[in-house]
């Protein structure tokens, strides 16, 4: 049985070797690796083409910059296998990654297999794993995913069939694409499967999708999930708090994506229309028990003293964890 595990490579020539090297010493070797590179600009691309030319399972396609979306596309058009998996080119994985996920999809007999993460920044190492393995339903996954118990949305350390990207596309052009294309799929599945196992090791740098300088694409997140929020209460009517919660976190998140800006043209233009969405949910998160304290704290904070005083918490809290 081959797995394809599909890689979009743009300008991360600091990081790539240390993803293909995890992912060369797998303890499952039956592998289709694809490595997409979307129009690199450094040596990230040359980088690809030598490790193709030493290890058959690698397949080098070079594309024109299109944005992640498209590379993932590409590389799925590309896959040849049942099974499929994404890793982005600045993360890494235990070397028990592709078994681990495939054995808890064999002995399951599920769709999906899911598995935690280790999250990395310069000062800090968070592990989430904790042993537990969960068998769900669509439903129970999704608002799982919305309530970010566990796991949450990100297309990354899971295992899907192949087939449900006939019918799904990542959204091209779009940033964030998969606060969308997740539930899509998992909607699909009868029976999804989460094993708490750290074996995805994802790397906060400075210049990724969420770290990087803002400029207005990085709204592409609130009408991701917009449109996540328009999937999810026409399939499961009873899940919509959920993902209105989830609403309220894009909004909180583009929000500090707006405070991070060093125009303050942008704050000025961009942050009033987010605060006056987030002050009308007063009542929505005084009613729901399962908003997280932190989005509790943050909105105690804007309600009560501004945004300034909350632009200066929000940059405390950066320097204290990047």
């Amino acid at each position: 049985m081959t797995i394809s595990i599909v890689i979009p490579v743009y300008n991360v020539q600091d990081y790539i070797k240390k993803c293909l090297d995890s992912i060369l010493s797998q303890t499952f070797s039956d592998l289709e690796i694809i490595l997409v590179d979307d129009g690199s600009t450094d040596l990230s691309g040359r980088i690809c083409d030598y490790y193709s030319e030493n290890d058959k399972r690698i397949k080098v396609i070079h594309t024109a910059n299109g944005g992640q979306s498209e590379a993932r596309n590409v590389g799925i058009k590309n896959a040849t296998s049942e099974w499929i998996t994404f890793i982005d080119s600045d993360d890494y994985v235990s070397s028990d990654y592709i078994e681990y996920l495939y054995n808890l999809i064999q002995v399951h007999n599920a769709d999906i297999s899911i598995a935690s993460f280790t999250y990395i920044t310069p000062k800090k190492i968070i592990k989430h794993g904790n042993g537990e393995v969960a068998l769900m339903d669509a439903k129970t996954a999704i608002r799982r995913m919305l309530l970010n118990e566990g796991f949450d949305m990100g297309v990354w350390g899971k295992m899907y069939r192949t087939e449900y990207f006939n019918k799904y596309k990542f959204v091209s052009g779009k940033l964030f694409e998969d606060s969308l294309i997740t539930y899509q799929i998992f909607s699909e599945a009868s029976t999804i499967v989460f094993g708490a196992k750290d074996i995805y090791f994802y790397v906060n740098r400075k210049n990724s999708t969420v770290n990087g300088t803002f400029n207005i694409k990085k709204f592409d997140l609130i009408e991701m999930n917009e449109e996540a929020n328009k999937f999810i209460k026409h399939k499961f009517p009873d899940l919509s708090s959920e993902a209105h919660r989830r609403m309220i976190w894009a909004y909180f998140s583009t929000l500090n994506q707006v405070l991070s800006s060093t125009n303050e043209h942008d704050i000025d233009l961009y942050a009033p229309q987010l605060v006056a969405y987030l002050l009308k949910q007063d009542k929505f998160i005084k009613r729901n028990t399962f908003i997280p304290k932190r989005d509790k704290i943050a909105f105690f904070i804007l309600k009560n003293f501004g945004l300034k005083t909350y632009r200066n918490v929000w940059n405390l809290y950066l320097k204290m964890t990047r």
